[in-house]
């Protein structure tokens, strides 16, 4: 029986990997070690997963079996079959395992498998599972390491994680959480009710979960983090309420978790608690950024090989000139918020060792994953929602899978804290934590060998930014913290992508990032620049099997 998938989906076939031009200049700018099993990993996503996943976003949704035949608990979250292989087939390559080598860990293939596999709901897993990983890895006893350690990076049947921080009364006000943990020897007992936004659940094997040790103690210094096992002597540790009916990543079973009597393992210390936990989050605050310029990148793939094929009013969609414009813009846009993505990823890395209260590398990475998510997903909400627009009535159709894409991104300006919360985060971060110095360094640094107008440009973008932060000292700063958050983040984002063509001579990161500059900082004629310059979208257009 033939497989027509490829008749629905035009980039059937593309390498996300080795055929992304973008992604491999990014990899030579930061200077990435990359995993062998990367190339295989981008072929399958084309060829196999999308299409996979679409079929089960659609068809084969995860569902909570409550009870046994025998009227046994077991609050079995059932995953059709092709949804486990999938699982297992992405764990084969690596995304999981290959963090642990040598007895250290490292993160930069996985947030590059999130970037290959992007899909917000397959891919939640992993992040979920890899955090778990980090956090036992780092802060865990070594009690702990040598009991549960090997089980997520075991080759035959890898455990998978997740995180419970929410509560229903304290989703991002973590402070306001109302789970209990009590010591017992060498162990403690969390009961809570309501672990409200319980992502992973059924599905994880250990959970990383936040709690207090006195339930009358409001604010988050008061919270401690906690490893979690499933099951404990064979039995369930915690219970799943229900499964929650999302309009997107459908592939991780989301849910509500009651703890009842939970038996847990307290990682690092009670007083750093908040800290870790939000250590941990920033991963996936980076995996958010990087996912939605993924799943950008795919959107705006398949929408320019449907313009090359779609003709009206007698030419190509992509001869249109307007539709031209849109392309070259929204690519640009793409890849300054792929490279400050990036960025985030490869200062996180340099950071890895380092504990509360945190050296300036670890600071300069959290800030880095709050102006990143940012910029990140709400240029991927717009380029999916713009890349349905250039297909026309067909984008809109649930039978294909570009409708997919855009439900898919949106949820990466919500998870792990709104735009408002990274907002908030990036406030304090630059008022606290001295960031601003370190954040301007890094542009001055990347500005040195600019043409003297984008000097300027960026010298008076600086100064209103500065600007803005002393205005925002004396009233009401968090009024704008928002537009701060995106001034800074656009001129980053600008300045990487340049100085990317610039110290590696390549001519494509070049054009794009003076481009971006015209785009965003505003030139009152760029048509000539833009017109000679389709080296910027033209890579797109490879032939696929």
């Amino acid at each position: 029986m033939k497989d027509l998938f490829q008749e629905l989906y035009l980039s059937y076939g593309v390498n996300y990997f080795s055929d992304d031009y973008v992604l491999k200049n990014i990899i030579d700018y930061f200077d990435f070690n990359v995993d062998d099993e990367m190339n295989d990993l981008g072929k399958y996503v084309s060829t196999k997963l999308i299409g996979g996943l679409d079929y089960i976003d659609h068809y084969a949704k995860p569902e909570l079996q409550t009870w046994s035949v025998t009227g046994k608990r077991i609050d079995y979250v059932r995953l059709s079959p092709y949804h486990r292989e999938i699982l297992k087939k992405l764990q084969n390559l690596g995304i999981i395992r290959n963090s642990i080598k040598n007895e250290m860990i490292s993160l930069i293939n996985h947030f590059l498998s999130g970037y290959v596999i992007s899909d917000s709901g397959i891919f939640c897993t992993f992040t979920l599972t890899e955090q778990t990983l980090y956090g036992l890895f780092k802060y865990g006893s070594k009690q702990l390491k040598d009991l549960y350690l090997n089980k997520f990076i075991d080759v035959e049947n890898p455990w998978y994680g997740a995180t419970f921080y929410s509560e229903l009364q304290g989703g991002s006000d973590i402070g306001n959480n109302n789970t209990l943990a009590v010591n017992v020897d060498d162990h403690y007992i969390l009961n809570g009710k309501d672990k409200y936004f319980a992502s992973n659940a059924g599905i994880a094997d250990a959970s990383i979960v936040t709690s207090k040790t006195d339930i009358n103690q409001r604010g988050a210094k008061y919270i401690s983090v906690y490893f979690v096992p499933a099951y404990f002597n064979g039995n369930l540790n915690y219970n799943i309420r229900r499964l929650k009916n999302k309009m997107g990543t459908v592939a991780v079973p989301t849910g509500e978790v009651e703890l009842n009597n939970s038996i847990g393992y307290i990682l690092g210390n009670l007083k750093d608690g908040i800290y870790i936990a939000m250590e941990i989050l920033t991963i996936s605050r980076i995996d958010d950024a990087i996912a939605a310029t993924g799943i950008a990148r795919k959107a705006l793939w398949e929408a320019y090989k449907y313009a090359n094929i779609r003709e009206a009013f007698g030419k190509k969609l992509i001869e249109q000139p307007l539709m031209r414009r849109d392309f070259m813009e929204n690519e640009i846009n793409l890849e300054a918020a792929t490279i400050l993505s990036f960025a985030a990823a490869s200062w996180f890395e340099k950071s890895i060792k380092s504990k509360p209260p945190y050296d300036e590398s670890y600071n300069y990475a959290r800030i880095l994953s709050h102006i990143s998510k940012n910029i990140a997903s709400s240029t991927a909400n717009y380029i999916t929602e713009y890349a349905m627009e250039m297909m026309g009535g067909i984008g809109f159709f649930e039978e294909f899978p570009m409708a997919k894409f855009h439900r898919d991104s949106i949820v990466t300006s919500i998870w792990e804290g709104t735009s408002n919360i990274q907002a908030l985060d990036a406030m304090e971060s630059l008022f606290k934590k001295d960031t601003l110095e370190m954040l301007m360094a890094d542009i001055n640094n990347k500005k040195k060998n600019f043409d003297r107008h984008l000097i300027s440009v960026i010298d008076n973008s600086m100064e209103i930014i500065k600007s803005k932060i002393n205005y925002m000292r004396k009233n009401n700063p968090e009024f704008y913290a928002k537009e701060l958050l995106t001034d800074i983040g656009k001129l980053m984002a600008g300045a990487y992508l340049l100085d990317a063509g610039l110290s590696t001579n390549n001519q494509h990161f070049i054009k794009s990032g003076e481009l971006y500059f015209y785009i965003n900082y505003g030139k009152e004629d760029y048509y000539e620049l833009m017109e000679n310059s389709e080296i910027v979208i033209k890579w797109m257009n490879i032939k696929t099997n």
